[in-house]
Formats: structure tokens, C-alpha cells, sequence
């Protein structure tokens, strides 16, 4: 048998975006704040879109949310989710108005739905060691 195809994996040596990727291997939701005017931003510039400063910060984030929108996913943009359909492409907002992507598989799927509270899930993938944010609807 061949070897199992491999999930696509970002690039977490992104100087933007390192931080970012740490954070969620720590599972810790982390989002880019200015050291000049305290304003966050998601996702990550060069630049604050406030003030311009250039110097920042990335404080941790709640890991509740609720589903801003989403879109169900039946046919697989990439072989290896072909295994995983259908699943959801889901943008959550935090309690602080940033809005996060992630995904939901499995029975999950059927209870996104916009205004559904999620909790951040971290996916390590073992082979990689990228972990992946995931949204998992709350009971509560």
C-alpha cells in the first residue's frame, strides 16, 4: 500500500505568522496586538492598521466564539480531504469582534450553524507537527 497523502500544511516559518502557529501548538488561541496603541488585529500585517506602529505583541484570546458564517464543504479541493467530507470552513468571531478560520469535521458538521458558540480544538498532526484550529460546537 502507498504512503497516506498528507494533509496540506501551512508555512509556520511565516515571520506574520509564526507566533500564531506557536500559540496553537501550545493551544493557545494568539492574535497580533500593537505596543503603541493596544489595537488587535487578525489577521497579522506589517503595520498597525490604526496607528502604523510597527512593533507588536500577541496576547492570548479567549478559546469561545460563535459562528459568523460558514460554508459546508462536499467535494475535496485536495485528496486528503477527500477522506474528511463532508466538512465546514468556519469563521468565528471572538467575543472581542475578531473573526477566526477554522474547521469542523465529523458529526460536527451538522451542528454549525451561524450563532452557535464553538470552543477552539487544537489538531496536532503527528507527522508534521503543525497543529490546526478546529471549531467544536459547545454544549453551553
Amino acid at each position: 500500500m502507498g504512503n497516506p497523502v498528507q494533509r496540506p500544511q501551512p508555512d509556520i516559518e511565516d515571520p506574520l505568522y509564526q507566533p500564531h502557529f506557536q500559540g496553537l501548538k501550545e493551544q493557545q488561541l494568539r492574535v497580533q496586538q500593537c505596543d503603541a496603541c493596544g489595537q488587535l488585529q487578525w489577521p497579522p500585517r506589517d503595520l498597525c492598521k490604526q496607528c502604523h506602529g510597527d512593533r507588536f505583541h500577541w496576547p492570548v484570546m479567549p478559546d469561545q466564539a460563535v459562528v459568523y458564517t460558514y460554508s459546508v464543504v462536499y467535494r475535496a479541493p485536495h485528496p486528503w480531504f477527500k477522506e474528511h467530507l463532508p466538512y465546514a470552513i468556519v469563521v468565528a468571531e471572538l467575543e472581542n469582534g475578531l473573526r477566526l478560520l477554522g474547521n469542523a469535521f465529523g458529526a460536527d458538521v451538522e451542528k454549525i450553524q451561524c450563532g452557535v458558540r464553538v470552543k477552539a480544538h487544537f489538531q496536532h498532526d503527528e507527522d508534521s507537527g503543525v497543529c490546526f484550529l478546529q471549531w467544536v460546537p459547545t454544549t453551553s
